[in-house]
């Protein structure tokens, strides 16, 4: 239970029903960004930031900026590197192609464009953030990149 002092009384931070809902729903959706919890709370954007910030300050729930957006978390419940993974898990095609990568173990841009069927700009703009977050890494074979997952865990 998270207490705070509020009026010398204590009060439990997931007390309010608006609180609760949306520590709900984060921790059902980790790494949701604030527009969508707004959405699909359909909460007016103040109301909902003063609760987060609330939730937040007595660390109940934790952002942090992902790709400019700023993902929601259940504080503590996870490490840096789940919670960027999570964030870019979030993207349907970026979900695909570290799929795919866990499958394969290695490939091509052109492989992955080819399985996903999207252009190879896209993969490229999507791996490049892969790469950028460390979730997976770059290989050179002579002229020709492959991509593999960072963490064999993942592949595991």
């Amino acid at each position: 239970m998270v207490r705070r002092r509020t009026h010398d009384a204590e009060e439990d931070i997931l007390e309010l029903e608006t609180r609760k809902e949306i520590f709900e729903y984060v921790q059902t959706n980790p790494g949701v960004h604030f527009s969508q919890v707004k959405r699909d709370l359909d909460m007016e954007t103040g109301l909902l930031q003063h609760h987060l910030d609330t939730l937040e300050q007595y660390d109940v729930l934790m952002s942090q900026e992902h790709q400019g957006k700023r993902r929601l978390f259940v504080a503590e419940e996870l490490t840096n590197e789940e919670r960027e993974i999570l964030s870019s898990l979030r993207y349907e095609t970026t979900r695909h192609i570290l799929l795919f990568l866990i499958q394969e173990e290695a490939a091509r841009n052109g492989s992955i464009a080819d399985e996903l069927s999207v252009a190879p700009s896209t993969v490229s703009w999507h791996v490049s953030r892969l790469v950028e977050d460390g979730i997976i890494s770059q290989v050179q074979d002579g002229r020709t990149t492959f991509y593999t997952v960072a963490d064999e865990e993942l592949t595991m």
